[in-house]
């Protein structure tokens, strides 16, 4: 039986839609269909283009030009001019921004009558490339910088530059989008198979149990689910499957002023008293990968020698964590209903630490971890890193701090680590790039700013006669099509 709808599912409500301020997977799956970007990357990680039909980009200066005939939902065009507001209003106003352009203030130039935008930055920047294919990146019409409160609600209609238009949204329950029919699609190097929907579904359900019923019994049509539920499709026959690792695991320590993990030691005493293979049974069931760095190893120049990692010694960290006080907050997406955290909160337990674990939706611990930083003290980060970059992994935990506009979340700026980040930027030789990169990620672990856990193993099914493909460790939902 033909139908023109994917029904599909994600694991909380997104915190905003407004791109400027996501956070969180269900953010970036909201803003990939809502607002195209200058430059997308395919499943074979080759970069298309988007709102761009061609460009040319060193790590100092990007020259971009514009589709001809790319219009908003209400209909303005996008020139330029547009890109380039949307763009300072992300230099100004989004996390991410340290992603894509690093620590310069890029300066923009808009050449409507060319149909050019170029981007020159102070400090080169060698990841612009690739940053500039985030969802967070995605280009806001007009009518949306006009009125960002009604902006982030959904209710401007004429906000969006990408393929969907948002038609309804009911908190915690669903959200629908619907297709815009005159949108260009980006060439993929492979053309995908079948059409897009006119109107995607997504449920709002953090139990991939639950999930995987639904796409059992026909109700789900898409999904990624993770955990032992991805086992109950083996050797169906009538499902396609495909498995990667959807986010890293380590943990993140908030080494501010005044907390427990200001403190080396005591973040040495965590490595000391965690096992990497315990807590990936506990998260994954034993289907991730175990890390050696905040990156998976197939990432350009990540650290993949275990031997460079703290040992486990239990004796040790009990004589330095014996007695202290510790606030964890953890996101559910962490193995079943949090399985992960629960396992770091009694490991350290065993050690003698006195650990209170909350346990709370993905959207509440992203929100906490930038917001709130009075309220925890170690966190499991679960990272999915869409940029796929080494940058796109230290950003969490080096850099700005979320109240000075940045992503991370420990408030340890790490100066020392930025001078580093400038010169891997600025290298032209990959191998010499990789060996700064290597040399970062050592003083990293020896010094316990993060610590290694696995990858979040998840699996993209499909139903017989629809698609999606993974493209940078994760579901992209541009690409679900409908096949029969």
């Amino acid at each position: 039986m033909s139908t023109d709808t994917i029904r599909t599912s994600m694991i909380a409500d997104p915190n905003s839609f407004n791109p400027l301020e996501a956070q969180g997977s269900s953010a970036a799956y909201v803003d990939a269909l809502l607002y195209g970007t200058l430059l997308s990357q395919d499943p074979a990680g080759s970069l298309v283009g988007n709102l761009a039909t061609d460009w040319d980009v060193t790590p100092e200066k990007g020259v971009f030009t514009i589709r001809e005939g790319a219009t908003c939902s209400d209909g303005t065009e996008i020139t330029p001019t547009v890109v380039a507001d949307s763009l300072e209003a992300f230099i100004d106003e989004s996390r991410n921004k340290q992603i894509v352009f690093g620590p310069s203030d890029p300066e923009l130039t808009a050449d409507d009558e060319a149909g050019t935008i170029t981007i020159e930055l102070e400090v080169p920047w060698a990841d612009m490339v690739h940053g500039l294919t985030l969802p967070e990146t995605g280009i806001i019409c007009p009518a949306g910088l006009e009125n960002p409160e009604q902006l982030a609600a959904g209710e401007v209609d004429g906000a969006y530059s990408g393929p969907y238009t948002l038609d309804n949204f009911q908190p915690g329950v669903t959200i629908d989008f619907s297709l815009r029919e005159e949108y260009e699609w980006p060439e993929y190097e492979t053309p995908l198979e079948g059409v897009p929907a006119t109107t995607i579904k997504y449920a709002i359900n953090s139990d991939y149990n639950s999930v995987a019923n639904g796409l059992l019994t026909g109700t789900i049509d898409v999904s990624h689910i993770t955990g032992e539920p991805m086992e109950r499709f083996d050797g169906k026959d009538d499902f396609h499957t495909e498995r990667y690792p959807a986010a890293v695991q380590f943990i993140m320590f908030n080494e501010r002023e005044g907390t427990p993990f200001a403190d080396e030691e005591n973040r040495r005493a965590v490595a000391q008293a965690l096992d990497r293979e315990a807590f990936n049974q506990a998260a994954t069931n034993g289907n991730g990968e175990l890390l050696t760095s905040f990156v998976p190893q197939e990432v350009q120049c990540a650290l993949t020698d275990d031997s460079l990692l703290l040992p486990q010694d239990a004796d040790s960290a009990q004589a330095t964590l014996e007695g202290e006080a510790i606030r964890q907050i953890g996101t559910q997406a962490v193995g079943p209903n949090g399985a992960g955290n629960s396992y770091v909160s009694q490991a350290l337990e065993e050690v003698g630490a006195n650990v209170d674990l909350r346990n709370v939706d993905n959207t509440t611990w992203t929100t906490d971890l930038h917001s709130n930083p009075e309220s925890w003290d170690i966190t499991v980060s679960a990272l999915l890193n869409q940029s796929r970059t080494m940058y796109g992994g230290l950003s969490q935990f080096t850099g700005p701090a979320p109240e000075d506009g940045g992503r991370n979340s420990t408030g340890s700026e790490k100066t020392e680590v930025l001078e580093r980040v400038s010169e891997a930027q600025a290298e032209p030789d990959e191998e010499k790039r990789c060996e700064i990169y290597q040399e970062i990620q050592q003083g990293l672990i020896d010094s316990a700013h993060f610590v290694p856990l696995s990858t979040l193993a998840a699996q993209a099914t499909a139903a017989e006669g629809f698609s999606v493909q993974v493209v940078n460790g994760g579901i992209q939902p541009t690409t679900m099509r409908i096949t029969k």
